[in-house]
């Protein structure tokens, strides 16, 4: 029982212990302070938005990702604030967080460059639903013990754009919080909140007739798993409809679009044709993401 558990944590990416434990979304371009405190507010841009994600569909308590969040330009106070609260649900686990960020905008002597450097404050419940869990529990020392874990950790990154150029780097789970799952002292049972590290570039490439094509990509680097590297391009016309197409090495292909609705709302969607850990040739094996976002007036 313990491994069936733990396998579906790790194929989500909720694992404790070995995989990416914080959310995630295809759809990074639209989400750089979930990424990166240093983002938060830099687009100058106050929005809030909602987004849901349904992975491998053809399998009972296949993962899905609820996610609601904001994201503010403090200008008189050359500052900006995000927060993110998700849920991740696979099978009878959960997880459960809270992220809230504030960069301070360094002045720079080009308007039309931007300097964020962020903290970011997060928390993380992890969740098994033992009710959810059918036959006998036997002795197991994860399910005897608590239902509830919770752990709170910080992280910090720097983020710049000159509007065309858009570079960042940022680390999370700095203090690694530890997560013991059983209230017995079994290594096994233990865990924590291991550090991410991610860096993303993009340049907005100016094609003429208002067509812009960006190419991007994020690389992440998690303790005591593989690396992740993803590249993608996106055509972006009048900045009210866009198309793009990413690669996760070794992963995953993903289709992306979206359009604005009188500049103010915005609709996205985008389909991952996954090559592991689960085959793309496997019926229900892709993930579908939504997206809705609202665009705000200015914060003063």
């Amino acid at each position: 029982m313990r491994k069936l558990i733990l396998l579906m944590a790790l194929v989500s990416g909720s694992t404790i212990a070995l995989a990416q434990q914080l959310h995630f979304t295809s759809q990074y371009m639209q989400h750089n302070p979930m990424y990166n405190p240093g983002a938060a507010g830099i687009a100058q841009k106050d929005l809030i938005g909602l987004s849901y994600r349904n992975m491998w569909s053809s399998f009972p308590g296949n993962p899905r990702t609820y996610m609601i969040y904001g994201d503010f330009d403090w200008e008189k106070m050359n500052a900006g604030i995000s927060t993110y609260i998700y849920r991740d649900e696979t099978g009878p686990t959960s997880r459960t967080g809270l992220q809230l960020a504030y960069s301070y905008h360094v002045k720079m002597s080009n308007p039309n460059h931007r300097l964020g450097l962020g903290l970011e404050l997060r928390a993380l419940q992890f969740a098994i639903d033992k009710n959810k869990i059918s036959g006998s529990l036997g002795n197991d020392p994860v399910l005897a013990g608590a239902e509830n874990k919770l752990g709170i950790d910080a992280g910090a990154g720097v983020y710049f754009t000159t509007g065309k150029l858009a570079v960042g780097v940022a680390a999370s789970q700095l203090i690694q919080s530890k997560l013991q799952l059983a209230d017995v002292p079994d290594a096994r049972t233990g865990g924590k909140l291991y550090r991410h590290y991610n860096a993303t570039a993009s340049y907005r490439l100016h094609t003429g007739a208002d067509i812009y094509l960006i190419p991007n990509a994020m690389v992440r680097v998690i303790e005591n798993s593989p690396s992740e590297f993803e590249f993608g391009m996106q055509l972006d016309y009048q900045d009210k409809v866009w198309w793009g197409i990413n690669w996760r090495i070794e992963q995953a292909w993903s289709l992306q679009a979206g359009f604005k609705i009188k500049k103010k709302i915005g609709l996205s969607y985008s389909y991952d044709y996954y090559q592991a850990p689960i085959s793309i040739f496997t019926n229900g094996s892709g993930a579908h993401e939504l997206g809705l976002r609202f665009e705000l007036g200015k914060t003063e």
